[in-house]
């Protein structure tokens, strides 16, 4: 599945990852239409936010952010996401933007079935580095894991994420992109 289809938990945990370079990476195996995709992602470490922030905020507002952290994992999120041939030839690719001119990736495996990719991204203001392991199976099953060790400020923060996938039909209905499930 492409990196950018994951919805927003999900595109949290791999928001380090570069700009893919197209001749790395092996079109994936997966088979147009609805997709069910289940991220849980588990959070640890420092909030990574700069010390004149945290100053600014409410006790409450510091309080919310440390339980959200704390909290993250607590159930799987569930999302249905369309996945159209165009989306599938992409790949797995990921705009950066600006960012990317500070990243380097290493892609260790790529296969239509298998990827595993490891990032470093080095700015000014934040270091990352970045783990993904995908394997799909049949074109109608994927699992997948991220590790993302992200310091800034001097402070490091931990977000191993767990990602699993299903096909559910041809049509994706009214769904256009991805949408959380209740």
């Amino acid at each position: 599945m492409q990196l950018r289809m994951f919805p927003p938990i999900a595109l949290c945990a791999v928001g380090t990852i570069a700009a893919v370079q197209a001749a790395d990476i092996v079109k994936p195996n997966i088979k147009p239409g609805l997709w069910e995709i289940s991220v849980t992602p588990r959070m640890s470490g420092e909030m990574p936010i700069p010390a004149d922030q945290l100053a600014k905020m409410t006790p409450a507002a510091r309080a919310r952010i440390e339980a959200a952290m704390k909290n993250a994992g607590a159930k799987p999120r569930v999302y249905k996401e369309c996945m159209t041939p165009e989306k599938i030839a992409k790949g797995f690719e990921m705009d950066r933007g600006a960012d990317a001119a500070s990243c380097k990736r290493n892609v260790i495996a790529s296969s239509s079935s298998e990827l595993t990719l490891h990032d470093e991204c080095n700015d000014t203001t934040r270091k990352s580095s970045t783990d993904v392991h995908f394997e799909i199976k049949g074109g109608t099953q994927m699992n997948g894991k991220v590790h993302i060790v992200v310091t800034q400020s001097g402070k490091s923060t931990t977000v191993d994420s767990t990602l699993t996938g299903k096909w559910l039909s041809t049509s994706c209905g009214s769904i256009k992109d991805a949408e959380p499930q209740e």
